[in-house]
């Protein structure tokens, strides 16, 4: 797929939102491996368990981040949880159609981009009414994406930092160790023994340029997605503020926002995942309130381009230390600093839960 596509094909694929909902997974343990409320995870049962496919962005062992597909609730767990980083849509569209003509009922979640360009292939490889009786799109509220080298860099850079026995293992961008928030969690091997990391966004060079829009794709910052109107039937993402929105709702484990955006996604939330979850009627206001990405694409500074600039030559050069250790080294307090020497056990008892 193209990294830009063109606004103008994609007009008639546009919806308006109907309305919105603040959602949590009443599944415990997938609620506990999500990076919000549950809402994909929960969407995604609801059609495995008729025998149907889901297709979702999956980061792999190796480090890369690539489109999968599902037919097992106990793969799921592949799928679950956010990945800041392009994810390789590879051969799924293809495998997306295949299973559409065979009247296999399909979930594919993935950015608008993701979404716009598999809609637009359906229509020259699937029978409108096959599509429109067997497919479920659900898009996210995305904030832009880095490009698959710059985390692989970051990957290898970690490893390197801590002397790791075979690289960095089990990376999670979004841990809930700490409670529902920007923590990122993994563990390596030094010598036969296993050391867990745990930690902030802000403590992070890739984490902290991703929050602060520093490091997405050139197209990402005019992206023609980032508005209200939206290409999935449902799209979901964090439901950032809702404790002044919706007060006593959260309980700190994750709240989902979800915009229904089309009669298929009405149609689906109710006969198939209302009575599976905790959930209220919201506004699509309320939610975008505190997510800036559903009215307008990231922006960056001058000065932000120059500096992601100077990341991707050094990136291209094989000096991961400058790019990771001087270029995007965050800007770390004593405490910080106190607080990446500590186990991470130990972190969670101080530091205790939040965003």
């Amino acid at each position: 797929m193209q990294d830009e596509l063109p606004s103008n094909s994609f007009d008639m694929l546009f919806a308006k939102a109907r309305y919105a909902v603040a959602l949590q997974d009443s599944d415990s343990k997938s609620l506990e491996l999500s990076a919000s409320g549950g809402a994909f995870a929960l969407f995604a049962r609801s059609v495995l368990r008729v025998g149907g496919a889901v297709f979702g962005a999956s980061l792999l062992d190796n480090g890369t981040v690539r489109h999968i597909c599902i037919k097992r609730i106990d793969d799921l767990c592949k799928l679950q949880g956010s990945k800041y980083v392009k994810s390789n849509v590879a051969d799924t569209y293809e495998e997306c159609a295949h299973l559409l003509c065979k009247n296999t009922v399909v979930l594919y979640s993935g950015t608008p981009c993701q979404i716009a360009g598999l809609r637009k292939y359906l229509e020259k490889s699937v029978p409108k009414e096959v599509v429109a009786n067997n497919l479920l799109c659900v898009d996210l509220i995305c904030h832009g994406t880095p490009k698959q080298e710059i985390f692989s860099a970051y990957l290898e850079w970690l490893a390197t930092k801590n002397k790791a026995d075979d690289g960095i293992h089990g990376y999670a961008f979004r841990s809930k160790k700490m409670g529902w928030g920007l923590n990122y969690y993994y563990y390596f091997y030094r010598r036969g023994r296993k050391h867990e990391v745990l930690g902030p966004a802000r403590d992070d060079p890739y984490f902290a340029a991703f929050t602060k829009g520093v490091i997405y794709r050139r197209c990402c910052y005019k992206c023609p997605f980032a508005r209200l109107e939206r290409v999935g039937d449902i799209t979901i993402g964090d439901y950032w503020g809702i404790d002044s929105v919706h007060p006593g709702f959260s309980d700190g484990r994750g709240v989902s926002a979800v915009l229904i955006n089309t009669s298929n996604g009405e149609r689906f939330f109710n006969e198939c995942c209302a009575d599976e979850c905790k959930w209220i009627k919201s506004t699509v206001e309320s939610v975008a309130a505190n997510n800036s990405n559903l009215v307008k694409p990231a922006s960056r500074s001058a000065d932000d381009e120059r500096l992601a600039d100077e990341v991707e030559r050094a990136i291209s050069a094989g000096d991961h230390k400058l790019a990771f250790e001087k270029l995007l080294a965050p800007k770390l307090s004593l405490m910080a600093r106190i607080r990446r020497m500590l186990p991470w056990k130990l972190v969670r008892m101080v530091y205790g839960h939040g965003r």
